[in-house]
């Protein structure tokens, strides 16, 4: 490999003022989000970051790292805590951040299609100016990108009515392995074949860059409302839950929290400390609707030993989804597990977990669950920064994810694989597993893409 020709090939193709590769100016791309206490062999410098404006860019950036067989990783904002954007030694990563424009706009059909680098954020500005929205709702949200967010198959807070982000993609335009553009229509549905942009949504850039995508959008809902109840446990809340949802409920968020959770938005002091349990829901829509929502929720929420946090608690809940994730990692020790289990091994694995924290004095800072309709992601944020070594801590990790995968759940729901649970990836697909490195195979010949996330 020659690298000074290679960074010439570079900046001729996107231009001096589009390229890094002063050691300073690339140290912060050493890491996305992922706790550097936990994995302090990772952290490695790339050989310059590049910033493509076009599809066209992406294009001949890809073609170079063939020739002169160099990684490529690519990145939006960064805000991974699995370290799925996180370079290896050598290699270069692709910046997409500043392809953030609305390429086209459809009130009629309801739907925008994007660049893969603008934010959700900015997204959702955009169309809120117009009466729309685009219903993913990551913590990420002021960082996050469309593109990042595919990749990664993210998760967001008003799935319970919208659906998942994979159900919002209606096609996407992607740069593969070997510097060919393909599209796919955006057609909802179509019976010919293979759905290919499924091959795109959540393998981490593993089998191409994604360029631009196509997305379901909805008005704005009319109205809002926000309900907080404290409960005596984690599983009485989660009952809770399974009752308004076999009513025929569907809220926009639907979100279970233990103690830390409830307390996190409550004054201290306030809440007797019979209750270790909390239920957050979301209704939105049109007016009449979301009342009627409320009404049959309260009826059976009346039939619950729990009491109303009140409009305070629920408006602090809303108003700090998208600021909690700033706060986190800021010392680098953070770790965030969000694994999934069958919908009735919920209780016992929430009560595997509070064993589990006590068996190797972990840190707690909170256990919520997040309910679809056939599982439960029950997602855990610890401080890894404990009395056990990071080999220890590691290990105790993993018998912790291999717990929800004996329950036929999975290792992660939505923050991606990336380095954290490559080992993993395997065990969770069996014999499956050789069809995606097989697919990998094929696109990506020369093993550019990203080499080492998702096991692969």
């Amino acid at each position: 490999m020659n690298t000074i020709e290679m960074l010439k090939d570079l900046e001729k193709i996107i231009g001096p003022d589009n390229i890094l590769t002063d050691k300073c100016d690339l140290l912060p791309y050493a890491r996305d989000r992922y706790p550097p206490l936990v994995y302090p062999r990772y952290l490695k410098l790339p050989l310059a970051v590049v910033f493509p404006i076009t599809t066209d860019e992406v294009v001949k950036i890809v073609e170079a790292a063939n020739k002169y067989l160099v990684p490529l990783v690519p990145r939006g904002g960064g805000t991974n805590f699995a370290g799925s954007a996180i370079p290896l030694e050598n290699s270069v990563i692709v910046d997409l951040t500043k392809m953030n424009k609305v390429v086209y706009f459809d009130e009629d059909a309801l739907y925008v299609r994007v660049q893969a680098g603008i934010t959700i954020k900015d997204l959702e500005e955009t169309l809120n100016r117009r009466g729309f929205t685009f219903p993913h709702d990551p913590g990420s949200f002021p960082s996050a990108t469309v593109g990042g967010s595919i990749a990664t198959n993210a998760y967001g807070w008003r799935i319970g009515k919208y659906g998942y982000l994979k159900d919002l993609i209606l096609g996407l335009q992607v740069v593969l392995p070997t510097g060919t553009l393909i599209e796919t229509r955006s057609m909802p549905k179509s019976s010919t074949g293979l759905d290919i942009k499924s091959l795109f949504i959540g393998t981490e850039g593993t089998l191409g860059i994604i360029t631009e995508a196509t997305l379901r959008i909805f008005p704005m809902p009319e109205k809002r409302v926000i309900l907080f109840y404290a409960f005596t446990s984690f599983e009485e809340a989660l009952k809770a839950l399974i009752k308004i949802r076999r009513r025929g409920l569907h809220p926009t968020t639907q979100l279970v929290v233990d103690e830390a959770g409830v307390k996190a938005f409550i004054e201290e002091g306030k809440l007797s400390e019979e209750y270790k349990g909390g239920l957050i829901l979301v209704y939105e829509g049109l007016e009449g609707e979301v009342e009627i929502h409320k009404m049959e929720t309260l009826k059976i929420l009346k039939s619950e030993k729990c009491i109303d946090l009140g409009e305070d608690a629920a408006r602090s809940f809303w108003e700090l989804r998208h600021k909690m994730f700033p706060m986190m990692n800021v010392e680098g020790t953070y770790d965030n597990i969000d694994t999934a289990v069958p919908l009735d091994k919920a209780v016992e694995f929430y009560r595997f977990i509070k064993e589990w924290v006590e068996k190797y004095k972990v840190k707690n800072l909170g256990i919520s669950a997040w309910m679809a309709p056939e599982n439960v992601s029950i997602d855990m944020v610890f401080d890894a920064s404990s009395d056990l070594s990071i080999n220890e801590y590691l290990k105790a990790r993993d018998e912790l994810v291999m717990k929800a995968l004996e329950m036929g759940g999975t290792c992660s729901y939505c923050i991606g694989i990336g380095i954290r649970f490559s080992h993993l990836v395997k065990v969770e697909h069996g014999a499956a597993f050789d069809i995606i490195r097989a697919i990998k195979k094929v696109l990506d010949p020369n093993n550019i893409m990203n080499p080492g996330k998702l096991g692969l």
